[in-house]
């Protein structure tokens, strides 16, 4: 193979290699599979190497077969005991994969390198034949579009990133595909092409493509989801027949219509901003309730600063004993009651902290291992349900001695946070929590805090784009409702070591005249709570929202009430959040200054996104300007004239603003043998190179010539010969400033 083909595969396998990573960090995002980028990296390339020898050598397939079997068979007889166990595992994974991609299985983390890989011999496969094929490139531009739309609205927080990638390496192999097929014009035409033409080819591709790119990421990236809740609530309220089309029995397809508030009461995924309610009736909820009864829906662990979304969790089919072996040694008290959809579309069983004896027939039910519920259909108004609850006695002693210490997968899934939590939160909870010695009195402190200085309000402000939610609320906004009280304290909580989680369902309040023990949720009884993890209590319920009844924990009869706070301490706790804004009070409360990195005000936050943008203009104009230097001093590349009079005229042109550029300007008086013959001079070019090259320019204008093939080569080598000369002349540095930065 001739060595300028394997220049050719190679950097084909590079963009490849590029476009395969950019689609494996999506999909390990997507999945949540937590494996190092090192290690992406190190997968990837081994995938292509692969690919680059079976497309240079298609035979090593069939050996590879054969070596395989081979080896196979050694290990079959000399090795069985490894044998065995290898080809278990495989056959294990073997099993696991088609069931979990239909639902019976829960995802397993030791599968994750495994199941990622065969996903990327999927892609890499399919991508490696359209970047080696004549295939149009675009198509794989189109691909990747789509793919990273995908992940997009799936919430993968980079995929935008991933997408500049992907799009910077696609867009350059479809502009090295047109300059192949350009090159085989040439070549056929007999019209030689140097190493240099195709460097700045590359270099010019390169920089435009990156440009655009960087042009694209300056601009605000505030893509929603589109979504028409109209059409599709009105679909399955009136087809529910629908719904059973696909997975009708499974796992997946129950969890994919779970309940959230995002879906089906405020109509949008982002946190913040006004909501609106109609009283639409939503549930109605039959039992004996002496407090209030929250019923949980789905249960969220990753906060991304913007929304909240979940892990998938492993699920079981439901078991009572299960459940309550969850908690051991513990006493409870029962209530039943039964739930009714009414305009509520959900696979989703709400219930309350612990259910057992579910009754709802002919249903499969599932649970998972935060106790969401959910059966394998939608559960429409014709269906109900009845729930024994087991509510757990437990006092606020026994949640002061409880063990602190989570396990490891407790700790991993409830105490992550984005990497990017401004340091004044921290600075705020190690406040609140100062002197605290255990674990209960410090998420009371937390609950008390947000309940005494923030206002409920149905319409707070929208938040602003590129701010972390909590931070927004705790330090600029300070109202809002459900969901910014309870997301705060989660993230709060995780702040001071104590494993928390989001929880999203309805509350049912047992106030005011109600008939028969019936009650009828609406969307405003939709809410957001917390629940913190007390090692050997499990989970507890605490309700941050200052518009809602304080959640009392049982108490022993010789139990007395806790002391409360001082007046002096409430006071501090009341003026922290705003003393932390104004640094010119209370310093004594953190080592250094707290604003040294981050916008106080939003006057000053203004400022900081005014000067970043600034940068970026900057920046933008800076690449722009290279940009034009780049493709005025390569003109005679690429722009084609084939009219052999305009040509001369572009070429004398092009020479002129190239003398120009050098500091040898040309004079009106001069005639283009005298600027040449000067010029000759200036730069120690032969007399008779120079000579030779008016008289083809002379004998084009005045002569009436068509230029030859031989002619164009002589001018472009003159031309070549003049830049080498400029720059010598000039230096480099003097060189890169006047051709590509200084005016134009």
């Amino acid at each position: 193979m001739h060595k300028e083909d394997y220049k050719d595969i190679f950097f084909k396998a590079f963009l490849l290699f590029l476009m395969i990573l950019a689609i494996s960090l999506g999909i390990n995002d997507y999945f949540d599979f937590g494996i190092k980028l090192i290690h992406l990296m190190l997968y990837d390339a081994v995938l292509i190497i692969i690919v680059i020898i079976l497309y240079c050598f298609p035979l090593v397939l069939g050996w590879g077969i054969i070596l395989f079997i081979a080896v196979s068979i050694y290990m079959k007889y000399h090795h069985s005991l490894m044998f065995n166990r290898i080809l278990s595992d495989i056959l294990l994974f073997l099993q696991w994969l088609p069931a979990y991609i239909a639902g019976y299985a829960a995802f397993l983390k030791e599968y994750a390198v495994p199941f990622l890989i065969i996903i990327m011999i999927f892609a890499t496969g399919l991508l490696g034949i359209l970047v080696f094929s004549r295939i149009n490139k675009l198509i794989i531009t189109a691909i990747g579009i789509m793919l990273f739309s995908f992940f997009w609205f799936t919430y993968v927080e980079k995929s935008h990133l991933y997408l500049m990638i992907f799009l910077y390496s696609s867009l350059l192999l479809h502009s090295y595909s047109l300059w192949e097929k350009k090159k085989e014009e040439w070549k056929s035409k007999s019209i030689p092409v140097s190493i240099s033409f195709y460097k700045s080819w590359l270099s010019s591709a390169a920089l435009l493509i990156g440009l655009s790119i960087v042009f694209m990421l300056m601009l605000p990236l505030n893509i929603k989801p589109l979504k028409i809740d109209i059409l599709n609530d009105f679909m399955v309220r009136n087809f529910p027949f629908i719904t059973q089309w696909k997975n009708a029995s499974e796992e997946n397809y129950g969890y994919s219509y779970s309940f959230s508030l995002a879906g089906n009461v405020y109509k949008d995924k982002k946190l913040g901003g006004p909501v609106n309610f109609n009283g639409s009736s939503m549930l109605t909820v039959k039992g004996s309730l002496r407090n209030n009864l929250y019923l949980r829906g789905s249960v969220y662990d990753k906060y991304s600063g913007f929304n909240w979304s979940r892990s998938r969790r492993k699920s079981f089919i439901f078991d009572e004993k299960k459940v309550l072996d969850m908690l051991a040694n513990i006493e409870f008290m029962d209530l039943n009651i039964e739930i009714k959809p009414e305009r509520l579309i959900s696979s989703t069983l709400f219930s309350a902290l612990y259910p057992v004896n579910v009754k709802l027939d002919n249903e499969k039910i599932f649970i998972n291992d935060d106790l969401e519920m959910y059966t394998s259909k939608i559960i429409d108004k014709n269906s109900s349900y009845n729930i024994n609850i087991k509510l757990p006695m437990i006092s606020e002693d026994m949640l002061r001695e409880a063990m602190a210490d989570a396990d490891k997968e407790i700790s991993n899934t409830y105490l992550k946070l984005p990497n990017n939590i401004p340091d004044r939160l921290s600075k705020l909870v190690e406040h609140i929590t100062y002197g605290k010695n255990n674990s209960y009195d410090m998420v009371k402190a937390i609950e008390a805090y947000l309940r005494s200085n923030y206002q409920y309000t149905l319409e707070p402000e929208n938040v602003p784009a590129g701010r972390d939610f909590v931070d927004y609320f705790l330090f600029e906004g300070k109202e809002g409702y459900c969901t910014y009280f309870a997301s705060s304290m989660v993230v709060m909580l995780r702040l001071a070591g104590i494993p928390a989680r989001y929880v999203e369902g309805f509350l049912v309040e047992p106030k005011g005249d109600v008939e028969n023990g019936k009650y009828d949720i609406i969307d405003r009884n939709a809410h957001a709570w917390v629940e913190a993890y007390f090692g050997e209590y499990g989970w507890i319920t605490f309700e941050p929202t200052p518009a809602y009844k304080e959640i009392e924990p049982w108490k022993k009869e010789n139990e007395e009430e806790p002391q409360e706070a001082s007046n002096d301490e409430e006071d501090e706790l009341v003026s922290f959040s705003e003393n932390i804004i104004d640094t010119t009070r209370r310093k004594d409360l953190m080592e250094d200054e707290i604003y040294t990195v981050v916008d106080i005000t939003n006057g000053d936050r203004k400022i900081g996104i005014n000067t970043k943008h600034i940068v970026y203009f900057i920046i933008f104009v800076i690449l722009l300007r290279i940009l034009y230097g780049l493709i005025k001093i390569n003109m005679l590349k690429f722009i084609k004239i084939k009219d052999s009079n305009k040509y001369a005229k572009f070429y004398i042109d092009h020479i002129i603003w190239l003398a120009h550029k050098a500091g040898r300007k040309k004079k009106d008086s001069e005639t283009l043998r005298q600027f040449m013959s000067n010029m000759n001079e200036y730069f120690l070019i032969e007399e008779d190179i120079s000579g030779h090259i008016i008289s083809i320019l002379e004998g084009i204008i005045y002569g009436g010539k068509s230029i030859t093939s031989d002619e164009v080569i002589k001018l472009n080598e003159f031309e070549r010969r003049l830049k080498r000369e400029i720059k010598a002349n000039l230096g480099e540095v003097k060189y890169i400033w006047n051709f590509y930065l200084g005016k134009p």
